[in-house]
């Protein structure tokens, strides 16, 4: 089966290879998370590969080695531990034949990722030193802990030449394999001319540009002058294509800019392997300056260094280091000679590849010296003093040179007996004494009591301030405690911090003498602060103290996330909370910030108090995108940042329509109106309402309110009639006006109408009913002006009003009715102080059901034929209209449907359902409807389940007429149940070139090719079609050649008779410049004359093109031709025919020109 790599993984050294041509939604080829490294290994231990793997479905994974096979379960064992997901391979007890090269593969259904890892066996020790660290140094480079880097794009490769210095061409052109140097300079040089050009419209110089470089804080940085021709252009910066945020403001961030001027300087902090790859600077689209921070330039830096250390003889030294970056292959040496794994040398390393440590077993005087931890590009020494014990006579020297130089003290041997005499015991001599000779020891104590007995004394002043007030420093400063102290000797001094001793490490010291103890923090932090004891202790007594120390410093940023609690088109309001930690001072105030996206420069919005954490501000435009960023602010200074997502504007929405207000109220003076607040706000509050008026015919409308309130309505005339509108407020200005109210007068009140009189229905059918009835009697109150119908099912209890405006006869159709249903309905007559009293009908109304014949409503949205591809779901609606008492019956072919299909019918539709469809599932649908009287309809309509055809098989190749190829290729299975399938042959001339179509819409499994050339090398490749796409691809597996006859020629030297006839070579009819398409065939021919016959020679700017398979040279009888298959945009340039005899030579030039692309 053949397959084609698709996609790119972001674990350097891992190969992607693709099956399929498109990805379901949620699956994903196989990827490794971390892949095997490479082992150096003694013989006789155990080889561990460990690899964590990702894909959706779960991927498989096998191991494989290079040479030889891993059956042997005793020897190699494959498994999965679910504690730490990682895939093994155990290779037990390794010897020199298991060093090889080992490969792990993760397969699924759509595709396949694979990676390797090498094993190298150390045998032995090595003889020759220089030779040993020659070899260490290689393999230590090669073994060097590389970053992640991305596949670059051709583009981007030409970029970063472009800007490259002309001595690194060959570097770069070998790294990312570019063999074609002069194509690739012409290349460059019409890049060189586009890209100037679109600069041009930008900016308008461009000079002085510096690559990255590593400097020795750890960070990164490059730098350019720019002369910008718009202030507002955007600035971008890219690594390895994609956008990445920089700070301006903040040199703390990952990524910053500082602009003095003209000069743009960037800088990337705390440099680490994966920031490797290609940065390049964008103004706008258009990129301006491309410059590669390479992985080798990166070096590994130490968290925590190796340290001088001290021991005596036949004691145990540990010496660990911690890196900040993995290194799994780190070697270790002594005085410049690699160290190996041994029972002297115990060589370990953390899981996660950080910490290295190195144990020397019973040290002796030649373990003393320099050790060093080499990653292969940074390293960190330290020195080792082992100290030797000289005994004279049976007694340690350490101790005679000790206790000789105290007074009252002598020694004294007679025969086997050794004496040690104090002759005035004082303080200085209290204490534990030690004799040793040869294997025996033993050890005695003295005590010195009387007067000069005293426990550890502190000056009380000094105990006093130290205990009531905290020592308090800045962030970054040193931070010294010195107490001195009196008492008996020896006075042992521990330092605690939360009940935890203090030791030395990078920052933290604990000095101690025999008058003071001191600790110093050399660079002091917030962790530092708390409460601290020291405890002094000798013989006499135990003396605690108390300390506080408070570090001050800024704040942290604010805590997260910001929250965007508000946005319309004028305002954003933002929320956060308080920082964790106020940095020991109060939090004084908050600055907020934003920044439009795409520009550079952060722009200050305000300062807040400590107790608001939430802002507003109204400075932003509509349909436009920003970033907030709030800071803490103390009396040290201000905090980090914290940070929103992008937030985006909207744009301005003005509230709708009301409903048309109603009159609730009437007098001659004021008319009170009320109306519901409109459906649509506009997403923002409502603020209020403007209300206008108009006398009853006019066209004029008088606003009431010029400021949106609520309000009712005054000054108005007595007597005249009025209508009302009213439009809502929000921020974003005044909405739509409602329709007018109904007309009102400005008078009194009167009492309401009456009763209507004679209600009755006069007129019913299927839908509707018509309703009479005469105006109320007149001393039952005013006049009628109007009438309102009401109506109400027989199973509801709420009436529904059937007209929109007052009725002004005393007649109206009810519509809208269903069938076979109960109704009641009432009239009320109204005027100018309100509804009257309802009048209700005396009988109900039943409705029949009208006569309806059964049918099928077809329009545009129900097809005759479906195309569904395999696996998705059938879904077809069937919209019709029956009576009540329809039978609907679905077939498929003329039977039931199968089980798996679902029916639902309700509201007039019928619906087909098969969640996933089947090739089983394609043929005839047909739904029947009939009525309860036996009418009957019937719809049918044909469905075909496909999928993307299989894969061609394989491929065999033919030349059954000389100079020609027959291509055959067996059937795709799925030939069998797709009636459309054809097949697409293309063909490529070379192992790397691009694919060209030579046969199409081929419906056979055969195909004959002719255009064929001697001595080429040809590769075919078939691929099955439908309507839903393409198969996999099937392709040759060895190249197609057809061999290049040599012509027998025989050259018969002519006899002359007396007269040279011989002539130098001459051009009768000489080249002429070509111009054509790309892919088309090119044949440029010229005459040449001259005696002898003159030997033809082709160039291409200069280069023979004898030797070269892309160019085809005939010479019939002095017409020589130059053809040119398939021609290429390199294929552009000028060209020379040489023509060349015994008498001389002659030349002849013309240009190719090549346009358009190739299909």
């Amino acid at each position: 089966m053949a397959v084609k790599p698709l996609q790119k993984s972001s674990i350097r050294g891992v190969h992607i290879t693709q099956f399929v041509d498109k990805i379901p939604k949620g699956c994903s080829t196989p990827d490794f998370e971390r892949k095997p490294v490479s082992l150096t290994l003694q013989e006789g231990k155990n080889a561990i590969f460990r690899a964590v793997v990702k894909g959706v479905p779960a991927p498989e994974v096998k191991w494989k080695r290079a040479k030889g096979e891993i059956n042997d379960p005793a020897k190699y064992l494959m498994f999965y531990s679910p504690a730490t997901s990682e895939h093994i391979l155990q290779i037990n007890k390794i010897t020199a034949g298991d060093s090889d090269l080992y490969r792990c593969f993760a397969v699924n259904e759509y595709g396949e990722a694979s990676c390797s890892a090498g094993l190298r066996i150390i045998q032995g020790r090595i003889d020759n030193l220089k030779k040993s660290l020659q070899d260490l140094k290689k393999t230590l480079k090669k073994r060097a802990p590389l970053p992640k880097q991305k596949v670059l794009d051709k583009e981007a490769i030409f970029q970063l030449l472009l800007h490259a210095d002309k001595k690194d061409y060959e570097r770069i052109c070998i790294k990312y394999g570019i063999s074609d140097f002069r194509g690739m300079l012409r290349a460059l040089q019409d890049l060189k001319k586009d890209t100037e050009n679109e600069q041009a419209k930008l900016i308008h110089s461009i000079r002085n540009m510096e690559h990255i470089k590593v400097n020795k804080d750890g960070s990164a940085s490059f730098s350019l002058e720019m002369d910008l021709k718009s202030a507002s252009s955007n600035i971008y910066l890219l690594k390895d294509g994609e956008k990445v945020r920089y700070g301006t403001g903040d040199e703390y961030r990952k990524y910053y800019l500082r602009q003095i001027g003209k000069k743009y300087h960037f800088i990337v902090n705390d440099v680490h392997p994966e920031d490797a790859g290609l940065y390049q600077v964008r103004v706008e689209d258009v990129p301006i300056f491309s410059t590669e921070l390479d992985a080798e330039s990166i070096p590994v830096r130490f968290q925590k260094p190796l340290t001088d250390l001290r021991c005596h003889e036949e004691e145990d030294v540990i010496f660990e280091c911690v890196l900040r970056t993995p290194c799994y292959d780190a070697a270790w040496l002594h005085k410049a000679h690699p160290l190996e794994a041994s029972e002297k040398h115990q060589i370990s390393v953390s899981p996660d590849g950080l910490i290295h440590q190195l144990i020397i077993k019973n040290a002796v005087t030649s373990d003393s010296g320099l050790y060093t931890l080499d990653t292969g590009l940074c390293s960190s020494r330290a020195w080792l003093l082992v100290e030797r014990k000289w005994h004279t006579n049976n007694i340690p020297l350490t101790v005679l040179l000790i206790l000789t130089t105290m007074d009252g003290v002598s020694f004294e041997k007679e025969g086997l007996v050794h004496k040690l005499i104090i002759s005035k015991a004082e303080d200085i001599h209290a204490g534990k004494y030690r004799f040793e000779a040869g294997d025996i020891k033993t050890e005695a104590s003295i005590f010195v009591e009387g007067e000069s007995v005293q426990t550890t004394h502190v000056d009380e002043i000094l105990l006093k301030n130290l205990m009531s007030v905290p020592t308090v420093a800045k962030a970054g400063e040193k931070v010294v405690i010195k107490i001195p102290f009196e008492g008996r000797l020896p006075v042992r001094a521990m330092w605690l911090k939360d009940k935890i001793e203090l030791g030395d490490d990078s920052r933290v010291r604990v000095d101690k003498t025999d008058t003071f103890t001191m600790l110093s923090i050399s660079s002091a932090e917030r962790k530092d602060c708390g409460d601290y004891k020291v405890r002094l202790k000798n013989d006499s007594g135990i003396l605690d103290i108390d300390l506080k120390v408070e570090v001050i410093d800024k704040p942290q940023p604010p805590a997260g996330p910001l929250k965007i609690v508000g946005s319309s088109a004028h305002d954003v309001t933002i929320q956060w909370n308080p920082p964790k930690d106020d940095g020991g001072k109060p939090i004084q105030n908050y600055v907020i910030e934003k920044q439009q996206v795409g520009k550079s420069n952060w722009v200050t919005l305000g300062e807040i108090p400590r107790s608001c954490t939430t802002f507003t501000t109204s400075k932003v435009e509509q349909d436009m995108s920003y970033y907030f960023r709030v800071r803490a602010v103390n009396a040290e200074g201000t905090s980090e940042a914290l940070e929103s997502d992008e937030v985006v504007t909207i744009s301005k929405a003005s509230p709708g329509a009301p409903d048309p207000p109603e009159i609730i109220g009437v007098s001659k003076d004021t008319i009170t109106i009320s109306w519901k607040a409109p459906r649509k706000t506009g997403g923002s509050r409502i603020s209020g309402y403007i209300v206008q008026k108009r006398k009853k015919g006019s066209m004029t409308w008088v606003p009431v309110n010029s400021v949106p309130i609520k309000l009712k309505i005054t000054d108005l005339k007595k007597g005249l009639q009025y209508e009302f509108c009213v439009a809502a407020v929000n921020a974003s200005g005044m909405g739509d006006i409602s329709a007018p109210s109904e007309a009102a007068f400005a008078r009194d009140s009167t009492k309401p109408p009456g009763k209507v009189r004679d209600l009755k229905m006069t007129i019913s059918d299927s839908s509707s009913v018509t309703l009479t009835w005469n105006a109320p009697e007149a001393e039952e109150g005013s006049g009628a002006k109007g009438y309102n119908v009401e109506m109400r099912s027989s199973n509801s209890l709420s009436w529904t009003k059937c007209n929109i405006f007052p009725i002004e006869t005393t007649t109206y159709k009810v519509k809208g009715l269903h069938t076979k249903e109960t109704y009641f309905l009432r009239v009320r007559a109204i005027n100018d102080c309100g509804p009257g009293e309802a009048t209700e009908l005396e009988a109900f109304t039943e409705v029949v059901p009208p006569v309806v014949s059964p049918r099928f409503i077809i329009d545009k949205t129900v097809k005759n034929f479906l195309v569904i591809k395999a696996g998705n779901a059938i879904r077809v609606n069937i919209p019709f209209e029956a009576p009540p008492d329809f039978v609907l019956t679905w077939l498929k072919d003329g039977v039931p449907l199968p089980s798996r299909a679902k029916i639902s019918t309700q509201d007039g539709t019928s619906q087909l359902l098969i969640r996933a469809a089947e090739f089983t599932d394609s043929g005839i649908y047909t739904v029947e409807l009939m009525s309860g009287t036996g009418k009957r309809e019937t719809f049918s309509f044909q469905v075909q389940v496909t999928d993307i055809p299989q894969p061609p098989g394989p491929i065999e190749l033919r030349e059954n007429v000389p100079n020609i190829v027959t291509v055959t290729w067996e059937p795709s299975t799925s030939e069998k149940r797709e009636s459309n399938l054809f097949y697409t042959v293309l063909k490529r001339e070379s192992q790397k070139g691009l694919w060209h179509v030579v046969g199409d819409l081929i419906y056979t499994n055969k195909f004959t090719y002719t255009k064929v050339i001697p001595g080429r090398d040809y590769y075919f490749r078939v691929v099955a079609k439908n309507h839903l796409g393409s198969s996999r691809p099937s392709d040759t597996v060895q190249p197609w050649r057809i061999r290049k006859q040599k012509a027998d020629i025989q050259v018969r030297p002519q006899r002359y008779k007396g007269v040279n006839q011989n002539q130098p070579p001459r051009f009768l009819v000489p080249l002429k410049p070509h111009v054509v398409t790309t892919g088309s065939e090119c044949r440029m021919s010229c005459a040449v004359g001259g005696h002898p016959p003159p030997k033809i020679t082709w160039y291409k700017d200069g280069r023979d093109l004898s030797n070269n398979p892309s160019y085809f040279g005939t010479n019939d009888f002095g017409v020589c031709s130059l053809v040119i298959f398939g021609v290429s945009k390199a294929d552009e340039g000028d060209y020379t025919v040489e023509a060349t005899n015994d008498s001389g030579r002659a030349f002849s030039k013309a240009s190719l020109t090549v346009k358009g692309n190739s299909l």
